[in-house]
């Protein structure tokens, strides 16, 4: 009975024996399938960390690319003539570039991220454009309009608007571009103004020459009668004689109005130029007992000689001169200075005339270069 308890006990553990070998080998198994996986698993992390690495570098690219490309967009945005404002359609300003800071007198970071009913409240008319567009979701192409600035100026722009669009064709805003108009308009205004003096100047020679054949026989019969008169007729006949004399220096300006200029250039000295100027006015004024002048000479131009028409330019200085004592009602001081002057290489020259004077207006200032303008009384350079 022993003997088959033993041999139970023998198979029993033989039996719990193999068990633990299935379950060893299984476990064994198992780990090296495990250990496969692990070793798997790291080789995709690698090739995973490798692909990213790739993608990263080339994401890194198209980062450089895209910054690239947005540099020279904002530097052409930047260096356009035209003004440029983009908003979205909250009507947040995105963009307003450096020509619409200088047409519109707005700083760009005043502006930006801002609503552009409030942000540019101070322009008026502006503002209109791109809400109007905002609202109708339409185009606008080449309009004229005028706007008035904070400082109570005007400006004449011509704007277009476009309607923006992402690929999906969702609007994603709008853009207004718009060039000032203003310079061009007044240009324009002065050609005209000039074409009016050109054809003045052609009727003024026709009748200067239609009143100077009659005026050249009124000169003549009054000298005959001037032989033949005296006492008080002899007088008037002197009258009628100089009355013709200043008739006919009047034409005569006329006629150089019309005829074009010619320069009879040549190599002078103008400090030379300018004291027979001086000069003369000096004479003028001692000979007609008129006012205390001190008059100042500061001339620093080493090169003394320059190319130019002296008779004309005497007859410039001589206007200038004139024209400065004349408004020195009381007496004064005319300083006249003569500077070199190098810029960009080239060397020149530069005149210069002062005096005491009360000066003039800007209005008056910028009206003086009208050939047909003329002051009541004289004003002198002081603002100038």
């Amino acid at each position: 009975m022993k003997n088959l308890n033993s041999e139970s006990v023998n198979n029993k553990e033989r039996y719990k024996m193999s068990d633990l070998s299935t379950i060893f080998d299984s476990f064994n198994a198992n780990a090296l399938k495990l250990e496969a996986s692990y070793k798997q698993l790291q080789d995709r992390i690698v090739e995973i960390d490798r692909e990213m690495a790739q993608t990263n570098e080339c994401l890194n690219k198209k980062v450089q690319e895209l910054n690239k490309l947005t540099r020279y967009l904002n530097s052409v945005l930047e260096g356009m003539y035209c003004g440029v404002v983009a908003i979205d359609m909250d009507g947040r300003i995105e963009t307003f570039n450096k020509s619409s800071e200088k047409i519109l007198q707005v700083k760009a970071s005043d502006v930006l991220g801002k609503s552009i009913q409030v942000a540019l409240a101070g322009t008026n008319g502006f503002n209109k454009l791109l809400l109007e567009s905002l609202s109708t979701r339409e185009n606008v192409f080449n309009q004229k309009r005028v706007i008035e600035l904070e400082d109570g100026s005007s400006r004449y722009l011509e704007s277009s608007v476009t309607i923006l669009q992402d690929t999906s064709g969702t609007l994603t805003g709008l853009v207004e571009i718009f060039q000032d108009l203003s310079e061009i308009r007044e240009l324009k205004g002065r050609l005209y103004s000039v074409n009016d003096l050109i054809s003045v100047g052609t009727m003024a020679a026709s009748i200067a020459h239609e009143i100077r054949n009659p005026l050249n026989g009124i000169a003549g019969f009054a000298c005959l009668l001037q032989k033949e008169l005296k006492g008080q007729n002899l007088k008037l006949v002197d009258y009628i004689i100089l009355g013709t004399k200043n008739i006919n220096k009047i034409v005569t300006d006329l006629l150089l109005l019309a005829r074009p200029i010619t320069l009879n250039l040549r190599s002078c000295k103008i400090s030379e130029i300018i004291d027979r100027s001086l000069d003369l006015v000096s004479e003028e004024s001692r000979k007609k007992g008129d006012k205390n002048i001190h008059i100042k000479k500061d001339y620093l131009f080493q090169n003394n000689n320059i190319v130019c028409d002296p008779e004309r330019l005497q007859q410039a200085f001589l206007n200038i001169i004139l024209n400065a004592i004349q408004s020195m009602h009381d007496g004064g001081e005319l300083t006249v200075f003569v500077q070199e002057v190098i810029e960009d290489g080239f060397c020149g020259v530069r005149i210069g005339f002062s005096d005491s004077g009360e000066g003039m207006s800007e209005d008056t200032l910028w009206k003086m270069y009208l050939s047909h303008f003329l002051l009541p009384r004289p004003m002198g350079l002081a603002s100038v």
